[in-house]
């Protein structure tokens, strides 16, 4: 009796029990809470806490929190509001929805142990749902020679190319090239060249492997050094070096893209490791998961979305290379968008700044042609 009444006030003070409608989170619910009860140790309380997470279905996370109290009373679990020992598993749950499914994780922790279990059910397309969020990919910039980057500044386009850096001006008949400066080095590039370029105002840096290139403040005179530095990514790093096209973080770890994460992660940042894996790093740099596959990753965020990440994977068997946009919760990704099939093979996936749009480059082989495609998050309405 004295365990039923502490879930009945635990209910009552997260939602009114009153005409409460049937949860579309009821059957996530259920299976999260068999799995929580299964991974609790015996005989230990829980202390629930729910984090709210932007696009989920409101109304159906508040009713969650019932439902999850209620299936967790009905498998013996103890719920309590307040943390009675040093024992008690704190249990936080966040929920998000996507195009095709409801997901929820919960991040269990004790004074000794931490682990996450997740539930997912798809989602019946014949409801109503609140609006979704989307992929959107725009073609930017096509030209036959290689792009390695390219970059939006108002009415400006900047295209960094092997062994130029190209300017262009909006016009009334699409993008007129201003001017195309040399990249001058004794460097041979490797087979598979990266290459990345910052804009502010009107100067431009560009860092390819081993080789750092700077224009005057005014735009001219690009005056590149053989000399490597750390490029404009999201973690500290100790650039490429000549003949290679990967990053090393200062403690030595090689990746190729990295994204920094929310709070909600537990973790600071995501990154594409040089055997197609996807590992969250802590704020020491320092290895904490290998959550999934990916070949190269990068933030995104929009107000309807949130932070999120967005991964690109190269298609196998002949299948098309796949853009994916993710949530990553309690080190656990979670699909936010449908996948988007890209133009061919990607060559180079990189962040705009601010993290409001991204910039990938394929290669079309049966057209002899790169583009640039600007890739943002979309709220449908």
């Amino acid at each position: 009796m004295h365990m039923a009444t502490r879930v009945l006030v635990f209910t009552l003070i997260l939602t009114p029990a009153s005409a409460q409608p049937p949860s579309p989170y009821q059957e996530v619910a259920t299976e999260l809470a068999m799995k929580i009860a299964a991974a609790l140790p015996s005989a230990e309380p829980a202390m629930l806490s729910f984090i709210t997470i932007d696009g989920a279905d409101q109304a159906g996370v508040r009713q969650l929190q019932t439902d999850m109290a209620r299936a967790l009373a009905a498998r013996g679990v103890r719920v309590t509001e307040t943390a009675e020992s040093a024992s008690i598993v704190r249990v936080r749950v966040s929920c998000l929805d996507n195009l095709r499914e409801r997901a929820c994780v919960a991040d269990m922790q004790s004074a000794a142990s931490r682990q996450v279990v997740a539930a997912t059910r798809p989602i019946d397309p014949r409801a109503t749902r609140s609006a979704p969020v989307s992929l959107e990919v725009q073609p930017l910039f096509s030209q036959r020679a290689t792009i390695l980057d390219a970059v939006v500044a108002g009415d400006r386009l900047v295209v960094l190319e092997p062994r130029s850096v190209l300017r262009y001006q909006r016009g009334d008949t699409g993008w007129q090239r201003i001017d195309s400066q040399p990249i001058v080095t004794t460097r041979v590039w490797p087979r598979d060249l990266r290459g990345r370029v910052r804009v502010d105002n009107a100067r431009i840096d560009a860092f390819l492997p081993g080789v750092t290139c700077r224009t005057a403040g005014d735009g001219s005179r690009l005056a590149c050094a053989d000399e490597r530095e750390p490029w404009p990514i999201a973690i500290d790093n100790t650039g490429v070096e000549a003949n290679r096209n990967d990053f090393h973080t200062p403690e030595g770890l090689a990746f190729f893209g990295v994204a920094a994460l929310a709070a909600d992660a537990n973790a600071r940042w995501i990154v594409a490791g040089p055997t197609g894996a996807l590992l969250l790093l802590d704020e020491s740099r320092g290895w904490v998961a290998t959550i999934a596959s990916g070949d190269d990753v990068v933030a995104l965020t929009a107000p309807c979305a949130g932070p999120a990440v967005l991964v690109v994977s190269a298609g196998r068997n002949e299948r098309p290379d796949t853009l994916r946009l993710f949530r990553v919760l309690h080190r656990q990704l979670v699909p936010a968008a449908a996948p988007v099939e890209l133009p061919g093979r990607f060559t180079a996936l990189w962040a705009a700044p601010g993290a409001t749009a991204a910039i990938a480059v394929v290669h079309d082989a049966s057209a002899e042609r790169y583009d640039a495609l600007q890739i943002r998050i979309a709220c449908d309405r």
